[in-house]
């Protein structure tokens, strides 16, 4: 077998272009495996160890595996691994676009989902993060005591009920939908419970959003930097992006004009509370103004709320708030605020826009579990005190990381975030690429500012994500310091990189 950090050396520098990252990555293996340097039955490292190796996310390399295995060079079979089938044409590699970078149609993402994909992909109950690592990874934390107290009630006093049912409600469970109706207008966000669609988590809302308002072909605004997923998903469902610049408030509301002003944009997508991964919260100023810009627009606004572990307190209204038009749809979770393992999220759209997105939701997979609804319903009657431990393990938590990087890595650059679980560090004169390789050396997980943007830039960035524990952020930026100590000169950029984002 191949090891993980064998494979990251034999490779080189090979996240040099703007393409995606698994586009990138599946090119370069394609090419060792035509060099001959990765010989016909070689085993691949693990999804989980390659992206450990090379500071990427798991979802990148599903991906580049993926290409790998439509353009025949590998084999993946559950329990022994992914392994190289070799060519004995020298050309045949190039010939299936994995020599020279191209520009992604999306196809490859949508096959990762399918059957066969999944079966040479699914995780085993033993695949899990390795306990010696330190995974910065994760802007979320883990359940505290109120979930389990609301997973309790719920199996003991909800369940029985419940499974008198056949359990199948796209729409999601009617006392949800009014509790997140209610949540809404407490934010000055008029709704009622016919709004709400329930989704498995704000993941599958944003895919949905991109596979049905969207589509192949479809134009999607998108700040740059911004959430991962979203960029995921547009890739997915064939969409052309159009990152657009940030400054220290949030997306530039110039550039979302020009943009819609020069294209038909079907869907601009934003994070306005906390977002991520700078941490920033737009101001009410802004969000009126992007409100206004969309209601005399084909443009749809989505905001994403998920981050905003507050659930709306202390921050500006939703943008939502000022819409006159029907032109907005927001996005909600209680991944942060609550437990990322409930899989519970939400859509509030207009009207107009229901049946649509119920209509793709149904295909999907007939309804979110009625049970993780129950255990969400009971967190969401409690969301003040939710809200209030949540907003206070996250502030303890950037403190610890904001002294950590002052004590240790005062050359860094980074603005001091807003809220949320996350804190957006630009590296000086250095490719974050690379150095999230050696970090993974030196025990600690960090995603490039790559994977953050929508044209592959933010090349200087790292994300770090702050959902862990303090004792082990703390030894997280004492590994990445490390790090940065033993490469400082091997990971210089080779030439200066333009950044278009904060």
């Amino acid at each position: 077998m191949v090891t993980a950090p064998a494979l990251a050396e034999l490779l080189g520098p090979w996240a040099t272009g703007a393409d995606p990252l698994n586009e990138q990555l599946a090119a370069a293996i394609g090419q060792a495996i035509e060099r001959g340097d990765l010989a016909a039955g070689a085993r691949l490292p693990s999804e989980r160890e390659l992206a450990t190796a090379l500071g990427l996310s798991r979802t990148t390399i599903v991906l580049a595996y993926s290409r790998l295995r439509d353009a025949g060079l590998v084999r993946s079979r559950q329990g022994s691994g992914t392994r190289v089938i070799g060519r004995d044409d020298p050309g045949a590699a190039a010939r299936t676009g994995l020599v020279q970078p191209y520009v992604s149609d999306g196809d490859t993402a949508a096959r990762a989902g399918t059957s066969a994909g999944l079966l040479a992909t699914v995780p085993r109950l033993d695949d899990a993060m390795d306990p010696g690592l330190v995974e910065l990874t994760i802007g979320a934390m883990r359940a505290g005591p109120i979930v389990l107290e609301a997973a309790a009630a719920a199996i003991a006093e909800d369940v029985p009920e419940l499974l008198t049912d056949f359990g199948y409600r796209p729409f999601g469970l009617a006392p949800l939908r009014a509790e997140i109706a209610a949540h809404f207008e407490e934010l000055g966000v008029a709704t009622d419970a016919e709004q709400i669609i329930v989704t498995s988590g704000a993941q599958q809302a944003v895919d949905l959003v991109a596979q049905e308002l969207v589509g192949r072909d479809g134009v999607a605004a998108l700040e740059n930097p911004t959430y991962v997923g979203a960029i995921d998903a547009m890739r997915a469902a064939g969409a052309r992006m159009i990152p657009l610049a940030s400054d220290d408030s949030g997306v530039r509301v110039d550039l979302v004009e020009a943009a819609l002003s020069a294209t038909a944009v079907r869907v601009l997508f934003v994070v306005p509370t906390f977002q991520n991964p700078t941490g920033s919260v737009l101001p009410e100023d802004r969000r009126r103004e992007l409100a206004a810009l969309v209601a005399g627009s084909d443009t749809l606004l989505v905001e994403d709320l998920t981050p905003d572990i507050g659930l709306g307190r202390g921050v500006p209204a939703p943008i939502a708030a000022f819409d006159r038009a029907g032109r907005v749809l927001t996005i909600g979770s209680l991944s942060k605020v609550g437990w990322g393992g409930l899989r519970l999220g939400w859509i509030r759209a207009p009207r107009a826009l229901v049946g649509q997105l119920l209509s793709r939701k149904t295909v999907a997979d007939h309804g979110t579990s009625p049970i993780v609804q129950a255990i969400g319903l009971r967190l969401l009657v409690r969301r003040d005190d939710l809200a209030i431990g949540a907003l206070a393990a996250a502030a303890e938590r950037r403190a610890v990381v904001s002294e950590a990087l002052r004590a240790l890595l005062p050359e860094w650059e980074w603005t001091e975030p807003a809220g949320g679980l996350s804190t957006w560090v630009r590296l000086p004169d250095a490719d974050a690429g690379r150095f999230s390789r050696v970090a993974a050396e030196h025990g600690v997980v960090v995603r490039p500012g790559p994977l953050f943007s929508p044209d592959g830039g933010c090349r200087d960035y790292v994300r770090i994500a702050i959902g862990e524990e303090p004792e082990r952020l703390r030894e997280g930026i004492r590994r990445m310091a490390a790090a940065w100590e033993s490469s400082r000169e091997a990971i210089r950029r080779e030439r200066p990189l333009l950044s278009l984002s904060v």
